[in-house]
């Protein structure tokens, strides 16, 4: 699971998990989707701005299924360019997990299956 480009810990494994997440210090909760996944982090959109170094209350999980879990994660970039001109403006995020537990975000990113590795 190892990843040697871009000075990655980990490989990225591109797919949708559902994610429901909770800046700290908001009653807010809110819905998203990653857009990929490892062992460090996600890349997912966001439907309200939040500035980096924001912490966040996550839950990430497999629709239908019983896998999920629940960590922190810290936004690390924000890039707020209109991903497609037909949609609302949405913003798209890295975040990285501040206690990840491995084993499982490994049955996490099993299940999206080893053909969506991004190199």
């Amino acid at each position: 699971m190892l990843a040697e480009n871009d000075n990655r810990v980990f490989e990225r494994v591109s797919g949708e998990l559902a994610i429901r997440y909770s800046p700290q210090g908001t009653d807010g909760e809110f819905c998203s989707t990653t857009k990929n996944i490892s062992g460090g982090g996600i890349r997912m959109p966001l439907l309200k701005k939040l500035k980096p170094g924001a912490t966040l209350d996550l839950e990430i999980f497999k629709h239908n299924t019983d896998m999920a879990f629940r960590c922190m994660g810290r936004v690390m970039w924000i890039w707020d360019a209109p991903q497609n001109t037909n949609q609302d403006h949405v913003f798209e995020a890295g975040v990285k997990f501040l206690n990840p537990d491995l084993l499982y975000i490994g049955k996490l990113i099993e299940s999206l299956g080893k053909s969506s590795i991004l190199v």
